[in-house]
């Protein structure tokens, strides 16, 4: 499933195939983190990004990595300005990673290093943001090796703390825990989760019209929160496996 890993540090000497920096609209660079990486890599960056701009917010683009070597590619990924939360911010803050992740799988890195997106100029609030960090690449295991790298000390924690909280689901019918649903065939740690009684299976048969449960309950309820649980179900399906495995869920931290 690869490792997660928290790292306080300079996402500028993160010997990764790819660095993602938290860009602005025009990828020219900027502050903060933005301003570090393509301080790091040189003019040749700026450069390259001018010609794939403007980028909205919630997306995310890769060029070369120029001077940032042994580093192959930098994805610039335009997170949301904050206003009050009430604006979509969150939805566009997980964009940025989702998008980031699927745009290094299809440039076959191994590796990948991330900043704490729109925690600086951009006004984030800190303990959101680490939370939606962390959901996104627990639950999007597709990369060997995912760092979290964080420019200070409280910022380092609230990732920790983030990573470390289990996805947690209750029954609105009868109030009991609830194991995550997975649906199709059962293949490998799937199948050893599902006989240790760490998730449920669904049946092989599923609408896609966002009405397919995603949990389960001792009582056999089984429901959906819609949206909000696309990423949960799939972070909670990790953490079984891992739990099967009898490892530490794949991450760790300073």
């Amino acid at each position: 499933m690869g490792t997660i890993e928290v790292v306080l540090g300079d996402i500028t000497r993160q010997r990764v195939d790819i660095i993602v920096t938290a860009a602005n609209e025009s990828l020219l660079g900027g502050g903060g983190v933005d301003g570090a990486i393509h301080r790091a890599a040189g003019p040749g960056l700026a450069e390259a990004g001018a010609r794939l701009a403007p980028v909205e917010p919630g997306k995310a683009v890769a060029t070369p990595a120029f001077g940032l070597a042994p580093v192959k590619h930098v994805i610039h990924a335009v997170g949301p300005v904050w206003e009050d939360g009430a604006h979509g911010e969150d939805e566009v803050l997980l964009s940025c990673y989702v998008e980031s992740i699927l745009l290094a799988e299809d440039l076959r890195a191994d590796s990948i290093a991330f900043p704490a997106i729109a925690t600086g100029v951009h006004g984030f609030p800190v303990d959101r943001a680490a939370r939606i960090a962390a959901l996104a690449v627990r639950s999007m295991r597709i990369i060997d090796e995912v760092r979290l790298v964080a420019f200070d000390q409280e910022t380092c924690d609230a990732l920790t703390r983030s990573l470390a909280e289990p996805i947690v689901e209750w029954c609105p019918t009868c109030g009991e825990k609830a194991i995550p649903l997975v649906f199709g065939r059962p293949v490998g740690e799937v199948a050893e989760a599902a006989d240790a009684g760490l998730v449920a299976l669904g049946g092989c048969f599923v609408t896609g019209d966002g009405t397919d449960p995603d949990w389960q309950c001792p009582q056999l309820h089984r429901w959906t929160n819609g949206e909000r649980d696309e990423h949960r179900n799939q972070a909670a399906v990790f953490d079984a496996v891992a739990v099967t495995l009898g490892n530490d869920r794949g991450w760790s931290v300073p």
